[in-house]
C-alpha cells in the first residue's frame, strides 16, 4: 500500500494527471478500416518478404527465450548441484541460443528492409502516376509543399506500418508472451503478485496514445507548410532578392518553423513520458519480486534458479515493452498519414476519358468553339461567354486584346485542361470530350511565352513528344528554329545539360528549344502563345519564317502581343472581356475603327511594340 501511495505522489503521475486534464478537446478519432486499406496497398504485394521476415522475428524472439531459460539449469543444476557438466552443456547452449537469436534477427532486418523499400517504390510510383494525370486545376489549388509532403513525410509513415510497426508488434508480442509464459510456468505465485502493476501502465499510455491523434495532424499541416514556404522562396529567389525581402522572408519562415516546432514538442511531451513511466513500473515490479522472491526462497518453494529465471525475463521484459508503447505514437502517425494519403489518391479527375473516348488520328483539322461559357470557379463568374468560333484546316488564327480577356483560356480548353460549363470545343465535327485524352494532346503542340525545360539535355528536351526521334531529325528541328548554331557552341552541344527549369540557357535559348520541341513534333494542331516574345529582331524574324512553313497545312492559334507578328493571320480575334468582340483579317479589322486599331495604332505610333504590357493575356 505504501508503494501505492509513494507512486500516486511521483511527479512522473502529477505531469499525466496535468497532461489529461489541461485537453479536454475530445481526441481525433482514427478510421480503422485504413488498416485494411494499408496492408491491401502496401503490405499484400510483398507477403513473400513481410511473411519470412516476420517468422524470422518470432524465432529470434524464441532463441532469446530459451537462454533465459537456460539460467535455471545454470543455478541449480551447475551452481547449487556444482554440476560441471550441466554448467558446460548449458553455457555452450547459451551461445548457441543468442547466435540462432543474431542469425535470424540479421535474416529480419534484411526481409522486412527489402519489403520497405519495394513498398515506398511502389506507393510512390502510384502517386507519381495519380498526380501527373490531375488536372491543371488541382495544381492550381494545391501547394507545392504539401504534394511533397506526401511523397515524403506522408509516404514513409504509412510504410512504417507495415514494416517497421508490424514487425515491432510482432516481435515485441511474440517476446512479452514467451516472457510471461515462462514466469507463469517457474513462479506463478509471484505473477500474481505484479498483476495489479498492467492498469498502471496500460491506462495513462492509453489516454497518452489518444491525445497523440490530435498533435499528429497539427505536426503533418506544420511539415506541409513548411516545405511550402521553402520550395516558393527557392523559386522565387530572384524577386526577393530583387525586393530586398530576405529578412521578411526570414520572419516568416521563422514563424512557420515555430508552429511546427510546438508542434513537434508536444508530440514529444507526449512521448517523453511513456519511457519515465514504464521504467518505474517495472523498478516496482523488481522491488516486489525481489521481496516475494527472497519470501519464497527461505521457505522452500521456489528454488534460486527459478527466482533468477524469473527476475532475468522480468526484465527482459522492458525492451519489448517499450517497443510496443513507443510504436503507438507511429502506429497513429501512419494512420493519420493514410486518412490524408488515400485521400489524395482516392480523388476523381473531373478531366477523364469517356468510356467510349475514339483514337483522334492524325489529319487536318477544323475547330470549333461552339457558344462556349466557362469559369473557373464560382467565386470569380464567367472568364468566357457565349464565344462561338470556326477555324478551318491549314488556317493561322490569332487572339488579341487586354490583359485577362481569355485568350490563354481558350488554349486551355484547346488542350482539354479544363471543361466549358456550357458549349463544346469539335474537332472535324466532334466534341474533343469523345477522344481519349492521349490521342487529343499528341495531335497538338504548343508553344508558350513561359518555357519550362526538364533537367536533361538539350537533345531529350527537344525530342520530348518523340522519344524514338534520330539525331537527325532532332538536329533538323533545331536549324528550323534557329537553334542549331547555338546549341554547337556548346562543350556537348546536343549533350550539354540546360538545368533545372532550363536555368542554364537564356530566355531566347529556351524559347528557340521550345519551338524545335514543337517543330519536332510534327502535330497537326499548333497552340503558340507568343512564342517568340524572348527572341532578338534578327532571331525573331529568322524563326517566323520556319513557323510560316512548319504552319502551312496546320490549324494554327496564336496569341500575340505584338501585332506585327500577326498582320498576315487568316482570322484575328479581338477578346475583350471574355467575348470575342471583332473578328476578321488585320485590313477589314482596321476599318472597322474599333479595339484592333485602337491596340495597332498605340504599337505602331512609335515603330514597333510600343507598351507591349498593355496587351498581355
Amino acid at each position: 500500500m505504501f508503494l501505492l501511495q509513494g507512486a500516486a505522489q511521483h511527479p512522473m503521475w502529477q505531469k499525466i494527471k496535468s497532461l489529461i486534464k489541461k485537453n479536454d478537446k475530445p481526441p481525433i478519432q482514427i478510421n480503422w478500416s485504413l488498416y485494411r486499406r494499408v496492408w491491401q496497398d502496401c503490405g499484400q504485394p510483398y507477403w513473400n518478404w513481410l511473411v519470412p521476415g516476420v517468422t524470422c522475428a518470432i524465432i529470434a524472439a524464441l532463441a532469446e527465450v530459451y537462454a533465459i531459460r537456460l539460467v535455471k539449469d545454470i543455478a541449480d543444476e551447475g551452481i547449487m548441484n556444482k554440476n560441471m557438466t550441466a554448467l558446460y552443456v548449458a553455457g555452450l547452449s547459451v551461445v548457441a541460443a543468442y547466435t540462432m537469436k543474431g542469425v535470424f534477427g540479421y535474416a529480419q532486418t534484411l526481409l522486412m528492409a527489402k519489403a520497405g523499400l519495394l513498398g515506398i517504390t511502389g506507393l510512390r510510383r502510384q502517386m507519381y502516376q495519380h498526380t501527373v494525370k490531375q488536372p491543371i486545376s488541382f495544381f492550381h489549388d494545391s501547394q507545392t509543399g504539401t504534394l511533397m509532403n506526401y511523397f515524403t513525410t506522408l509516404a514513409n509513415a504509412v510504410l512504417a506500418l507495415v514494416t517497421e510497426c508490424v514487425i515491432a508488434i510482432v516481435q515485441s508480442t511474440a517476446t512479452l508472451v514467451l516472457m510471461f509464459g515462462l514466469m507463469l510456468w517457474c513462479a506463478p505465485q509471484m505473477m500474481l503478485v505484479l498483476l495489479f502493476l498492467a492498469p498502471g501502465v496500460l491506462g495513462p499510455l492509453a489516454i497518452i496514445i489518444r491525445k497523440l491523434r490530435a498533435v499528429v495532424h497539427v505536426s503533418i499541416a506544420a511539415d506541409a507548410k513548411s516545405l511550402s514556404h521553402i520550395n516558393q522562396s527557392i523559386l522565387g529567389v530572384k524577386t526577393i532578392q530583387s525586393f530586398g525581402t530576405e529578412e521578411k522572408e526570414s520572419k516568416n519562415m521563422g514563424a512557420i518553423e515555430d508552429t511546427r516546432i510546438r508542434a513537434a514538442f508536444k508530440s514529444i511531451k507526449l512521448t517523453g513520458l511513456q519511457t519515465p513511466l514504464l521504467e518505474m513500473m517495472i523498478s516496482i515490479g523488481l522491488c516486489l519480486a525481489l521481496i516475494a522472491g527472497g519470501y519464497l526462497i527461505q521457505n522452500g518453494t521456489m528454488t534460486p534458479g527459478d527466482f533468477m529465471m524469473f527476475l532475468l525475463a522480468l526484465v527482459a521484459i522492458y525492451k519489448p515493452a517499450k517497443t510496443l508503447t513507443t510504436i503507438g505514437g507511429k502506429i497513429q502517425t501512419g494512420l493519420i498519414a493514410a486518412e490524408k494519403l488515400f485521400g489524395f489518391l482516392d480523388r476523381k479527375s473531373e478531366i477523364v476519358d469517356a468510356p467510349d473516348a475514339e483514337t483522334l488520328q492524325p489529319a487536318p483539322m477544323k475547330v470549333e468553339l461552339d457558344n462556349i461559357s466557362f469559369a473557373y470557379n464560382d467565386k470569380d463568374g464567367n472568364v468566357l461567354h457565349d464565344v462561338s468560333l470556326t477555324i478551318n484546316p491549314g488556317t493561322l488564327c490569332a487572339f488579341v486584346g487586354p490583359s485577362g480577356g481569355g485568350k490563354s483560356t481558350v488554349f486551355n480548353l484547346l488542350g482539354r485542361f479544363y471543361d466549358p460549363q456550357q458549349g463544346r470545343v469539335l474537332i472535324n465535327g466532334t466534341d474533343i470530350r469523345q477522344f481519349t485524352l492521349a490521342s487529343l494532346r499528341e495531335n497538338i503542340a504548343a508553344v508558350s511565352q513561359d518555357v519550362f525545360l526538364f533537367d536533361g539535355t538539350i537533345a531529350e528536351n527537344i525530342k520530348y513528344g518523340c522519344p524514338d526521334a534520330t539525331q537527325e531529325q532532332i538536329e533538323s528541328a533545331a536549324k528550323a528554329a534557329n537553334a542549331h548554331e547555338f546549341i554547337m557552341g556548346f562543350p556537348d552541344q546536343y549533350g550539354n545539360h540546360v538545368g533545372e527549369r532550363g536555368t542554364l540557357l537564356s530566355g531566347g535559348q529556351k524559347q528557340r528549344v521550345a519551338i524545335a520541341r514543337a517543330i519536332l513534333k510534327d502535330a497537326p494542331i499548333l497552340l503558340l502563345d507568343e512564342a517568340t516574345s524572348a527572341l532578338d529582331s534578327q532571331s525573331e524574324q529568322q524563326i517566323q519564317s520556319a513557323l510560316k512553313e512548319l504552319m502551312r497545312g496546320r490549324t494554327t492559334f496564336v496569341i500575340a502581343h505584338r501585332l506585327a507578328t500577326i498582320l498576315d493571320a487568316d482570322i484575328i480575334c479581338v477578346i475583350k472581356e471574355g467575348r470575342i468582340v471583332e473578328k476578321g483579317t488585320d485590313s477589314e479589322l482596321y476599318a472597322l475603327g474599333g479595339e484592333y486599331k485602337k491596340l495597332k495604332d498605340i504599337q505602331f505610333s512609335d515603330g514597333e511594340g510600343i507598351c507591349p504590357s498593355s496587351l498581355e493575356g
